[in-house]
């Protein structure tokens, strides 16, 4: 029987992201088991107290605010699982790795964002190890490269596209981090556009406004309501270009291009580390800087379309985000579980950007 990895949270509804990564930390060898302050209070998580297990964690911060779409503020409930959670990890004898998804929390009130950022930064410094998804802030937060996972395994090859003008895509939840009425106000007309996602009924009103006042009606589409996962996927796959237009300094990676990519023949994201760095390593990555430039990334897209429409990023996605690479990567980061050493293992993909650097029984990363 190998080690336990507790993973918290155990279930996201939002997206895939905890599926794949318990798939891949049980492929290394870890047996998954959820940590909450539930499964704490019936006594089912005693494996904390070894240095032989591990805790991976994800998103702990977003509990100290509200839930809303805009505007987020303090939860006095949600700060108390937080401080709750933060008197767990720090007491866990079990190596601790934070995922570090944002650097922010998405949508919080600006006086209460700098809270956020420390927040995070708390976080960090409790952490044995720390993982990111983009390689360009492994120094910047001491942390290991682990490649995102895809949110579903590539089929195979592109099938030729035949559309004669490209249709665009932004996905996932509507919310303002993402600049959706920055998009809306610098679209051009004639271009078709979906809008796709559970949002705000006071933002989503807003986006159906600015289509209104452009006259946007015939070629824009807003369907703001949650979709499942084999719908969201279904609805990507119909489309050709994937729009990223977050607000930079939000999140180091988003999730829409790992359920995207593979999918689509073109990503189009507003300029950050990570899509500078991506689009070195596969094709169909477009970048825009800021929200001036966008309408033009657009047309130029559609301009390159004879030429775009042949492009097919499958093979190099799956070298770079496949489950190989996953799993290789979260095999460097966690080690292999003492009980299951001489287990057979999975097929290793590239090397992770923290190559040869291993959490230690004694918490610390050697290499």
């Amino acid at each position: 029987m190998g080690g336990i990895a507790f993973v918290s949270p155990f279930t996201n509804t939002e997206n895939p992201y905890i599926a794949r990564q318990q798939e891949q930390v049980s492929a290394v060898g870890w047996q998954v088991r959820p940590l909450s302050l539930g499964a704490l209070v019936r006594g089912r998580c005693w494996g904390l107290a070894s240095r032989d297990n591990v805790v991976l964690v994800s998103w702990p911060e977003n509990r100290i605010f509200t839930v809303a779409a805009v505007s987020r503020g303090l939860s006095a409930k949600g700060l108390a699982q937080f401080l709750a959670y933060a008197a767990v990890l720090a007491l866990a004898r079990a190596r601790v790795v934070y995922v570090v998804h944002d650097h922010e929390v998405h949508d919080v009130k600006a006086s209460l964002r700098r809270w956020s950022v420390r927040a995070i930064g708390l976080l960090r410094r409790m952490a044995d190890a720390r993982i990111v998804h983009d390689p360009s802030f492994t120094e910047r937060y001491d942390a290991h490269y682990v490649p995102h996972p895809l949110y579903e395994q590539l089929a195979g090859p592109l099938a030729p596209s035949m559309r004669d003008t490209p249709t665009f895509a932004a996905m996932g939840a509507v919310r303002p981090y993402k600049r959706l009425d920055a998009v809306l106000e610098a679209w051009p007309a004639g271009v078709p556009l979906t809008i796709a996602g559970k949002g705000d009924d006071d933002y989503v009103a807003q986006l159906r406004d600015i289509v209104a006042r452009r006259g946007l009606e015939d070629t824009v589409t807003i369907d703001a309501r949650f979709l499942s996962d084999e719908e969201f996927l279904g609805r990507l796959a119909s489309h050709d270009v994937l729009v990223l237009p977050h607000r930079v300094g939000a999140n180091l990676v988003s999730g829409a291009f790992f359920a995207a990519a593979g999918q689509v023949r073109v990503v189009l994201g507003r300029r950050t580390p990570f899509i500078d760095w991506v689009g070195t390593q596969m094709p169909g990555v477009e970048a825009f800087d800021g929200d001036g430039e966008l309408g033009e990334a657009v047309l130029d897209v559609v301009r390159r379309w004879p030429d775009l429409r042949d492009v097919d990023p499958s093979a190099p996605v799956e070298a770079l985000f496949g489950d190989a690479a996953c799993i290789a990567a979260y095999r460097e980061v966690l080690g292999q579980p003492r009980a299951s050493a001489t287990q057979a293992h999975t097929p290793e993909g590239p090397a992770s950007a923290s190559a040869g650097r291993v959490l230690t029984a004694e918490g610390k990363t050697h290499g």
